[in-house]
């Protein structure tokens, strides 16, 4: 029956219901916790989105909220923007997740997904930036950071899946870009809004989105990384997004960053509550464990040797804090481990800070509450970023090689 019905919608259609409602298919043969026969019967209207209602000894129609905002999810993730507003003016729900009964109706686990979710995982920035507006109108910026089932934000979600106009609707509307450094890449079919191939095209620009972001967030040049208290610093006249320190590094990084500059910009402009781009806190207090407490005994590092004698004999590795626009010294054993591996021709470094039983360790799913033995920080040798892969932080590393008589200074 579901098949013959969606015979009846085109193709992005049929995919975009089938991932939400095929589901309900199991409870037609399933019995409710009370016992009772559970019969599902849906109807597809092209206006207004599916609607269902359901039929058991228990129940004679489905909540009519629930229903609403089943019809505002999929308005986000197919219909136009103006399709989408008079679905939210109707009075559909458009800041709840789908709730915990339907889903456990399903068979799934109960998400904090919600529709600002939706639009950034379809890449859907036109209606991206609807919702956008409705939350800051509302006086709600928190709905900016909402979560999904893994912990990822719509900013996150956009620079993941190397969408421009998503990241630049997201950066207007002020959403916190410090959580939204992925350490996967997604390349995707943008209609049909499935995995693709990584080619020539799609590997240039999450490249240079991941770039811009860090020179954002940090105030940082987008090519020499130097900071404001080094050299002024001035931003990109077109994105708003990319620092550079003069004309020199902006030419030399050109070739990399206009393959996403002007469509940050078109998505940028989408959100009308904020006139300029807000600019981001420097900080983000909660991205990383600390090292504070890291000491060498507990990295098992006890070579007897003092750190200014290890450090100067061997290559030095150094992460860049924002907020104190400095760079620091990884401890021994983590800088250690960071030489050895790139030597080895090894793409990244997984650790925790302290516990070395989660060095290399790293969970199968990725959940919200990882365990105490994975690590947490995976350092990735081609960008030279640190990520902690559950906050979606990343931060800036360079390494300084070690001087030796042999070498010309």
């Amino acid at each position: 029956a579901l098949t013959s019905l969606f015979r009846k919608v085109d193709q992005h259609t049929h995919q975009t219901y089938i991932a939400l409602l095929q589901p309900w298919s199991r409870a037609v043969t399933q019995p409710s916790s009370k016992g009772a026969h559970t019969d599902i019967i849906l109807s597809y209207q092209s206006t207004s989105g599916f609607f269902y209602t359901e039929q058991s000894q228990t129940s004679n129609k489905m909540d009519r909220r629930s229903r609403q905002i089943i019809d505002l999810f999929c308005a986000t993730s197919d219909k136009t923007p103006t399709e989408l507003q008079a679905c939210i003016d109707r009075g559909c729900p458009w800041d709840q997740p789908i709730p915990p009964q339907m889903m456990r109706a399903m068979g799934e686990r109960p998400s904090p997904t919600i529709p600002l979710n939706i639009a950034a995982q379809y890449q859907r920035h036109d209606n991206l930036a609807v919702l956008c507006n409705k939350a800051l109108e509302e006086g709600r910026p928190e709905l900016l950071e909402s979560p999904d089932l893994v912990g990822k934000t719509p900013a996150f979600l956009s620079v993941q899946k190397g969408n421009p106009f998503c990241l630049g609707v997201m950066a207007k509307a002020g959403a916190n870009l410090h959580r939204a450094i992925p350490h996967v890449w997604q390349c995707t079919n943008r209609q049909a809004n499935i995995l693709t191939d990584p080619d020539k095209f799609s590997m240039p620009v999450h490249h240079a989105l991941v770039r811009t972001v860090v020179s954002f967030t940090t105030r940082t040049c987008l090519c020499c990384a130097k900071n404001q208290k080094e050299v002024k610093l001035q931003v990109c006249t077109q994105c708003k997004m990319a620092y550079f320190c003069g004309a020199e590094c902006q030419k030399k990084k050109w070739p990399e960053h206009k393959h996403v500059c002007k469509k940050i910009r078109q998505g940028a402009d989408l959100v009308t509550f904020h006139d300029e781009m807000p600019r981001q806190k420097l900080v983000e207090e909660d991205g990383f464990l600390p090292f504070d407490e890291v000491v060498d005994n507990d990295l098992d590092v006890d070579d007897g040797q003092n750190d200014e004698d290890y450090y100067k004999e061997n290559d030095t590795w150094e992460w860049y804090d924002p907020g104190t626009m400095e760079w620091n010294r990884y401890p021994k054993r983590i800088n250690e481990a960071l030489s050895n591996l790139q030597a080895l021709g090894s793409p990244r470094y997984m650790y925790k800070p302290g516990n070395t039983d989660a060095e290399g360790m790293e969970e199968r799913d990725q959940s919200m509450n990882p365990p105490d033995d994975v690590a947490s920080n995976h350092a990735y040798y081609s960008e030279m970023i640190d990520h902690n892969i559950y906050t979606g932080c990343g931060r800036m590393m360079r390494v300084i090689p070690v001087i030796t008589d042999d070498d010309d200074v």
